[in-house]
Parts: structure tokens; C-alpha cells; sequence
């Protein structure tokens, strides 16, 4: 699978929330910087296997509306507003942030991620 199809199932298939997938993309060493409303998040790839857990457990479904998707060499940039659907409601999409990130690639792994996001 190349880089892109492994982003590509990431956001279109749910692979956000996909705790087996996730371990099977991250690099062993990954670190994710995030800037986020709680400020600047380091998370590694325990953190964002248990992210994946809670997600899976807090919501129904998950959606990515992806407006811009740009791969040069071992990067790729992914502008997307994430969806979801609860438990109260599973029938209606809520908009629950606003996300830009760039991912680095090393062996076909993701090595290191910087990612923006924001409120809905």
C-alpha cells in the first residue's frame, strides 16, 4: 500500500479509530505535535492508540470531510473537518473540529506528525 492509500484509508475508511491499523502505520519511535485548544500536545504511539480507543467508544461513526489532500516525496498534508455521529443522536453528523496536519513518513511508517486544530 502506498503512502497515500494508507492516509487515504486513514480518514476514508475509519482507520482514525482503527486501534490495529494505527499500530500497523505508526513508526515505533512516532511523535505527534499537536496545537491544539488545550494548547501544545506531544503524543507518541501508546497516546494515539488509546485516542483511537476513546473515539471508538465515545462515538457511533466517525467522518472526515477532506478539502485538501497535497503528497510531495515522505509528506502529506490533509485539511479535513472531522464528523461524528453519538450515541444520543446516531443518525446526525455533528462537526466536532477543524484539523490541518502533516504527516512524515520513514520506512513506510508514519514517523512524525504536526497538527493544528480547532473547535468546532
Amino acid at each position: 500500500m502506498t503512502n497515500r492509500a494508507k492516509i487515504e484509508f486513514l480518514y476514508k475508511e475509519d482507520g482514525m479509530r482503527n486501534d490495529v491499523f494505527l499500530n500497523e502505520l505508526l513508526h515505533d519511535d512516532f511523535i505527534l505535535d499537536w496545537d491544539s485548544s488545550h494548547g501544545n500536545v506531544n503524543m507518541n504511539k501508546a497516546d494515539i492508540i488509546d485516542l483511537a480507543k476513546e473515539l471508538k467508544q465515545n462515538y457511533v461513526d466517525s467522518f472526515m470531510e477532506i478539502s485538501h489532500f497535497i503528497e510531495d516525496d515522505n509528506q502529506i498534508v490533509v485539511k479535513y473537518n472531522h464528523k461524528v455521529t453519538t450515541i444520543e443522536n446516531p443518525k446526525e453528523f455533528v462537526l466536532i473540529a477543524k484539523v490541518v496536519v502533516i504527516w512524515e513518513f520513514e520506512a513506510d511508517k508514519i514517523k512524525k506528525g504536526y497538527q493544528i486544530s480547532k473547535p468546532n
